[in-house]
């Protein structure tokens, strides 16, 4: 009995500093920022020949204040006109993991948590992606963590268990994507890649699982952006462009806010990248979203004047808040209040003009 007791007080001792270590006030100041361009970018009622979706991987609207009180009080994210919510519970659980998040988004519906491209009963449901590429869009994914993590692997695989690598590594070589980009080169065979290739895809895959942190990966993210406009713009009749942030949610897990905070400014900085090119491709909708939010930051103080924020985390884990949705560009007007995330990807094809529903099968 004493031995028992001694166990239990030794776990319960263990617990107390985890949750110890995941509130303790952190302080990031003086990190390298980069510049905004004033002024807000338009929306318009045309039909959106590109569409662009950013997800930031765990992104809270806390992550995105505490990067703007360290870039100084502006953010790219800040120039969008049109802002809402997305609720983001699965069908399985009032807190999301990735895959269900990632196919609420890609596919317009709730699914189990660990589920890709399913409705909870098990049945294959088609993707935002395939809707645009069967319209005659190229597509294209420029991510930061494994090609073939569960929010890419949402919009193109059709599996009950987000760590089957093998069956998502095969839906991606018949993805039909013009453009590859992030980590991964060990989830997917040497024959895969070359298969890829074939058929038509730029493929670069920078690290063996997920790239580096943004403290050490420069500017990978922003030139893969700007590579992927670069072709998928050359396409006839538009393209969709999943690019995920998606290393932010790594950062948060590990309550690490100045990786958190660098993760999120080098997607704000992506998000520039593409405003930029928006300028001259106003036929261009532009939605930022998250799957869901990680960390349960909090922002206890801080300067935008130094550029400095004191923040803490209340979990290693998701936690079950509604994230921020931006907006601008052609449709922009359809993403503001409060929706569930599956809304997303009825509002995309909406501006896009593509007759498609959520509830539609999956047909190889």
């Amino acid at each position: 009995m004493v031995r028992v007791y001694g166990l239990i007080l030794s776990v319960w001792g263990l617990l107390l500093t985890a949750a110890a270590a995941a509130c303790a006030e952190q302080t990031v100041s003086g990190l390298h920022t980069h510049r905004v361009e004033p002024g807000m970018m338009p929306t318009s009622s045309s039909r959106a020949r590109n569409v662009i979706l950013m997800i930031g991987d765990g992104m809270g609207a806390e992550h995105v204040w505490a990067a703007w009180l360290c870039n100084h009080g502006k953010l790219n994210i800040e120039r969008f006109p049109v802002t809402g919510f997305s609720r983001t519970s699965s069908a399985s659980h009032t807190i999301t993991d990735s895959a269900a998040g990632g196919t609420a988004i890609a596919c317009g519906r709730k699914a189990h948590n660990g589920h890709l491209g399913q409705t909870p009963d098990g049945r294959p449901v088609i993707s935002l992606m395939q809707l645009l590429a069967a319209g005659g869009r190229r597509t294209g994914m420029v991510v930061t963590k494994a090609i073939t993590d569960a929010t890419p692997a949402a919009f193109y695989a059709h599996v009950n268990d987000r760590h089957d690598t093998e069956a998502v590594a095969a839906a991606l070589v018949n993805s039909g994507c013009r453009v590859i980009t992030g980590g991964g080169a060990d989830c997917v065979t040497p024959a895969q890649v070359a298969e890829l290739r074939a058929r038509g895809a730029v493929v670069r895959l920078a690290a063996p699982r997920d790239c580096l942190p943004a403290s050490q990966r420069g500017d990978f993210l922003e030139k893969a952006v700007e590579e992927a406009l670069g072709i998928l713009g050359q396409g006839e009749n538009g393209f969709f462009l999943l690019v995920e942030g998606s290393c932010i949610d790594l950062a948060a897990h590990e309550n690490n806010l100045r990786e958190t905070v660098l993760e999120t400014l080098d997607f704000d900085r992506a998000i520039g990248c593409v405003l930029r090119w928006m300028q001259q491709h106003p036929d261009t909708l532009l939605v930022v979203t998250a799957d869901h939010q990680t960390g349960g930051l909090s922002i206890l103080g801080g300067s935008a004047a130094r550029g400095e924020v004191r923040g803490a985390f209340a979990t290693r884990n998701h936690s079950g808040v509604a994230v921020p949705v931006y907006a601008a560009g052609a449709g922009a007007a359809r993403f503001g209040g409060i929706q569930e995330n599956t809304e997303i990807f009825n509002k995309i094809l909406d501006a896009a003009d593509v007759s498609g529903s959520s509830s539609a099968p999956f047909r190889k």
